[in-house]
């Protein structure tokens, strides 16, 4: 073979192989995994950027601390609920400490994106799990 052909043969050999590895390269955004036993709170759609987790069955905390709060922060995008208990989303009136359930969140349920309106998961500002109530286990 002349050295053109050697230089071509090589180049399209790069090419390929170059090619095929971006082809196969992980998806750039992929979920992260929520242990067994937990309740995982995400900032992103499909399972990404979590903020929260836990393994407490009967506790509540404030979501603004974990960058879930009400807007202008983004609340809760996508959760997974891996606890045996149910978690309650709450709105919680700092001056006289009334608290208003917004959702709940059964034990084994999960969702990939709860964008779309709806009000508890974007303006939230505790979590408890089990029985537990703010009032109960916040400090303002």
């Amino acid at each position: 073979m002349n050295l053109r052909r050697k230089i071509a043969v090589l180049v399209s050999a790069l090419a390929l192989s170059v090619g095929g590895g971006v082809l196969a390269a992980p998806p750039a955004a992929a979920d992260e995994p929520c242990a067994s036993n937990k309740l995982c709170l995400y900032r992103s759609t499909l399972y990404r950027t979590m903020e929260f987790s836990t393994g407490s069955v009967s506790h509540c905390w404030w979501l603004p601390d974990y960058n879930l709060g009400p807007h202008p922060w983004s609340g809760i995008v996508s959760y997974r609920n891996n606890l045996s208990v149910k978690a309650t989303l709450w709105w919680v009136y700092q001056d006289d400490w009334n608290a208003t359930a917004l959702a709940t969140i059964s034990p084994g349920s999960h969702s990939s994106d709860t964008q779309g309106g709806h009000f508890a998961f974007d303006y939230s500002k505790a979590i408890c799990t089990g029985d537990a109530k703010p009032w109960n286990h916040i400090a303002l």
